[in-house]
């Protein structure tokens, strides 16, 4: 499996193989491949768990997910190619036991090989998220892997009514959650008179998306812009004033932060821990971010701010998440609210804990 990559550019790194190339054929292997950074995410904890076991496996990434997993202590290999067709054929010819596939709306090496792979290699897919689900298989799901461990009993129902068949699918939980879950818990920071309140923004790329075709209402500049507004009507209940950190997307680029009304502080955040993020702020808010279902385990009070008809169709977080789901500025309001009067309730934590052990036992059954 090589050497892990450590710092720098993951496609310069030397690796045996090389970084950017899947290498000849060795032994066969169960293999992980993805690409997107949730993808990675939560493919990590199983391939942890695979470590726990004892058994070998294999890890070939593209970016960007090869890029945030250079400190991830998992030895990788980078899948540098142009093309996805050029990267399908790379993995497929270094002889996978068995395919562990992130998904994604985009067009990624991993859709592509839940189809090249079909009767040849076995494929399980991992879910990171029930968001745009049904566009991550291709028009008739003609792209689902042979398996699907789903992150819950929600995306299992949504994904038999679009036609997957259910024996295909798995609701195994989500291994990211259940790893933040394990980790030692700590009190969301008290509301103080001398300190001001820390209100985390998980930014996601609404905008890009719109310029892909989806109906949203507003997109990530002006959910803070409503965010500013919000806070700004809670000054009575935030005695020394808010700090709003701004966390953009692993993909998005910083162009600037949004000016605030006076007497509100506002910050980038750019803490190469994601959690310890969080786990700084009294509520964290965001529009479709992931990092929202992980804020609560943790556990802090987080909201989703999805105004408009859109979002009443697309669901982002089932009620296995514990995420408060916030459709107009009222909404967002009482919420924010309520995470300055009271610590938040305990996260559900029984669908999620277990799920890497039970993914692992999926992979290991299909690589057999």
């Amino acid at each position: 499996m090589g050497e892990t990559p450590r710092g720098g550019d993951p496609e310069a790194s030397q690796c045996a193989p090389p970084a950017g190339s899947a290498g000849p054929p060795t032994s066969a292997l169960p293999t992980a491949v993805a690409t997107d950074v949730g993808a990675w995410r939560v493919v990590l904890p199983v391939l942890r768990e695979l470590s726990r076991r004892g058994v070998p496996y294999r890890v070939l990434l593209a970016n960007p997910s090869a890029r945030v997993a250079v400190d991830d202590g998992i030895p990788y290999e980078t899948l540098a190619a142009a093309s996805v067709d050029e990267r399908a054929e790379a993995v497929l010819a270094a002889g996978p036991s068995a395919l562990l596939l992130g998904t994604s709306v985009q067009g990624v090496v991993e859709r592509e090989l839940a189809v090249r792979a079909r009767g040849r290699v076995p494929t399980l897919g991992i879910l990171d998220a029930m968001l745009f689900v049904e566009r991550r298989f291709g028009p008739g799901l003609a792209e689902l892997p042979d398996v699907l461990a789903c992150p819950d009993p929600s995306t299992v129902e949504r994904l038999r009514a679009a036609g997957a068949p259910a024996a295909r699918l798995h609701a195994a939980g989500n291994p990211t959650l259940e790893e933040i879950a394990l980790l030692p818990r700590s009190a969301p920071p008290p509301v103080v008179a001398d300190e001001p309140v820390d209100v985390l923004f998980v930014s996601s790329p609404v905008g890009a998306m719109r310029l892909r075709g989806a109906f949203f209402e507003i997109d990530e500049h002006e959910a803070l812009a409503d965010l500013y507004d919000v806070l700004d009507t809670l000054r009575a209940e935030a005695p020394a004033g808010f700090r709003v950190r701004v966390r953009l997307h692993p993909v998005q680029r910083d162009e600037g932060l949004l000016a605030p009304p006076p007497g509100l502080t506002v910050l980038p955040d750019d803490d190469p821990d994601r959690l310890r993020s969080c786990g700084q702020a009294r509520v964290v808010v965001g529009l479709s971010s992931t990092l929202l279902g992980e804020a609560r385990l943790l556990p802090r009070a987080a909201v989703a701010y999805l105004p408009g008809p859109f979002w009443q169709q697309e669901r982002v977080f089932g009620p296995e998440y514990g995420v408060t789901l916030a459709p107009d500025r009222d909404t967002l309001r009482a919420a924010i609210l309520a995470a300055l009067l009271a610590d938040p309730e305990p996260a559900p934590l029984a669908g999620h804990l277990g799920a890497a052990g039970r993914i692992a036992d999926l992979l290991e059954g299909l690589a057999r």
